[in-house]
């Protein structure tokens, strides 16, 4: 199981994604920076989930960008940032840094299950040096924002893994750690067909 930290100082939103995600996840929680540091000072976390506004400045993005700066100087984690502060500059800011992904409030469950499974596919593809790396390019508008780069990845990322795998739908469910439902689902959302293959 990989091992998932969540930084989030709404306990209630916390529980909420304990409960959907500890049957793949070893779950790690943390309120604020100095719980974050406590917490990779002993675990090696795999995937960080991390919310901009935190204490002591609930509504800036100075305690969250400092605990994503933190958590890539000391950790090797994919940082999926979640929170309700948006910012096209800031988020562009961000990603430029090296979060992996950037999902605002209210995010669906299906889009944090989503957004987790592309990061674990990712470490471990990055893992495996016998595997075949996927190079990925896409071009996106910068007034589509964030949401169209995220909706451009994961549609190349699917078809890399498709051609990778013939069209083989149980083959690239499992390389994605997803099910072979939201494989569907994803062909359906992008129209994808056997002829884009």
């Amino acid at each position: 199981m990989k091992k998932l930290l969540l930084v989030d100082d709404d306990i209630a939103l916390r529980k909420q994604l304990c409960f959907a995600l500890e049957n793949e996840y070893e779950i790690f929680e943390a309120e604020n920076k100095k719980e974050v540091i406590k917490t990779i000072e002993s675990v090696e976390i795999d995937i960080a989930i991390v919310d901009l506004g935190l204490p002591p400045f609930e509504n800036t993005h100075e305690e969250g960008r400092a605990i994503i700066l933190k958590l890539l100087e000391s950790s090797k984690a994919k940082i999926i940032v979640l929170t309700g502060q948006e910012s096209k500059e800031y988020s562009q800011e961000l990603i430029e840094l090296g979060v992996f992904d950037y999902l605002l409030k209210p995010a669906t469950i299906e889009s944090i299950f989503s957004s987790l499974h592309r990061a674990t596919f990712f470490i471990d593809n990055e893992a495996d040096k016998n595997s075949k790396s996927v190079k990925l390019s896409f071009n996106v508008k910068y007034e589509d924002g964030l949401k169209g780069s995220s909706d451009e990845a994961q549609k190349q990322l699917l078809l890399s893994i498709l051609r990778k795998n013939n069209f083989n739908i149980y083959q690239s469910a499992k390389d994605l750690g997803i099910s072979r439902e939201n494989c569907y689902y994803f062909l359906k959302k992008f129209n994808i067909k056997r002829t884009d293959a």
